[in-house]
């Protein structure tokens, strides 16, 4: 029964842990897709290239615009 109790407690606190991590991601690629709309990219442009990872953190709208050409 303890052994079970340990199993239980283990996974849900590594579920709890990994939801928390994708939370944090998705405000972040939020973040660059308001900064990639804002540099003159459609929703979906956006949406794609942080995605596929062309757009990341510290990418000027320059280099943001370049990605879809």
């Amino acid at each position: 029964m303890k052994n079970a109790l340990i199993i239980a407690l283990s996974i849900f606190s590594f579920s709890a842990f990994a939801a928390g991590g994708a939370g944090a991601n998705n405000g972040l690629n939020g973040d660059l897709i308001q900064k990639a709309t804002a540099a003159g990219l459609s929703s979906e442009q956006a949406t794609k290239g942080v995605a596929t990872g062309h757009i990341s953190v510290g990418a000027t709208a320059e280099q943001m615009r370049e990605t879809v050409r």
